[in-house]
């Protein structure tokens, strides 16, 4: 028993070490149930009710631990109620992927409409907000190899019942991997002092979104940290240069990737004289040419645009470097000491 409560301490443990350093919140109230005002949402029972029937009104609903931020783009915050699954290798399946996505869907759509949800997790009183849900899939053995992707794709999520409006985000094995190890370089390079302690998400502005608040105390969405790279923005001190860190979780397999990569930047109005760029490679299979083709890329974007010398400056300035991946040494017997330690 010991043991399985360790291992479900490994999630709560790993997710809250990762989320801190994109600026999420974590709300202190853990592993609680609010009462469920939904009707419609019901339950098998083991035992049949005076009726006989064994489809039942769920009582209340889970919750493992809420985090927030401030989305930069809707300008209000947005709650993810938050299921930590720790599975071992052969337990992340299909069908326990879709019992979660149903459970979390309906807390979601209840704690939309409800009170006490609000006052357990200390949302202000007339404060505009979005509630989502997110799964957290850990494989706390560390021998999940397969794609995470296709087993969601075999849960059918089209024929999952989901409320107009409810959202749920998936971070699975392999995200999670990604983004411990993108949390643990944030801490070398401020070690170093090539990231200053202070520092922000960068989010430009769009053709239909235009960014809310000061740039420089922005945190990451769940969109960013699921795309395709995201941006670290910071500005300089007497030591270090005002520029960028950009996490690119792509293979850099052609040189017209990079092209379309620099293209972004170009638009988001980064490549800049006073900015310095840093690109981190955390793709977990990047190409043994990702090197030779930025370098193409660059050259060939630059050609096409017509780029004064003072502009191949800044893109040769530009640095491109992998960044080591880090295993989680969390366990359930580690995590029985620290608790213990607490």
């Amino acid at each position: 028993m010991a043991e399985t409560v360790n291992i479900g301490e490994i999630s709560n443990r790993l997710s809250e070490d990762i989320f801190k350093h994109f600026g999420w919140v974590v709300h202190p109230k853990r592993d609680d149930n609010f009462p469920c005002v939904n009707p419609n949402h019901t339950v098998k029972s083991k035992k049949a009710d005076a009726s006989g029937k064994k489809i039942q009104q769920k009582k209340t609903h889970p919750g493992d631990v809420v985090f927030h931020y401030q989305d930069p783009y809707i300008g209000r915050r947005v709650y993810l109620h938050t299921d930590l699954k720790s599975y071992a290798k052969d337990s992340v399946s299909s069908v326990k992927l879709r019992s979660a996505i149903e459970s979390l869907a309906m807390t979601v759509e209840c704690g939309r409409s409800s009170e006490v949800w609000r006052t357990k997790y200390s949302v202000p009183e007339g404060e505009a907000f979005d509630l989502r849900g997110l799964l957290f899939v850990h494989n706390h053995d560390g021998l999940y190899m397969d794609d995470f992707d296709e087993t969601v794709r075999k849960t059918k999520l089209g024929t999952i019942p989901i409320a107009p409006g409810v959202y749920i985000h998936l971070i699975g094995p392999h995200d999670i991997s990604r983004l411990y190890t993108i949390a643990n370089d944030i801490i070398r390079l401020k070690y170093e002092k090539l990231l200053p302690e202070k520092y922000s998400f960068y989010y430009p502005d769009l053709v239909m979104w235009h960014r809310k608040g000061d740039v420089y105390s922005q945190s990451a969405t769940i969109e960013a940290l699921t795309a395709p790279y995201f941006i670290i923005n910071y500005e300089g001190n007497n030591k270090l240069s005002s520029g960028y860190v950009i996490y690119y979780n792509r293979s850099g397999s052609s040189v017209a990737e990079f092209q379309y990569f620099l293209d972004s930047l170009s638009r988001y109005q980064m490549l800049e004289p006073d900015k310095f760029i840093r690109i981190r490679m955390v793709s977990k299979a990047p190409s043994e040419e990702y090197l030779s083709h930025f370098d193409a890329a660059k050259e060939q974007y630059a050609r096409a645009w017509g780029f004064d010398e003072s502009r191949m400056e800044v893109m040769n300035a530009i640095q491109l470097s992998p960044v080591t991946a880090v295993a989680s040494t969390y366990s359930a017997p580690i995590i029985g000491w620290r608790a213990g330690n607490d």
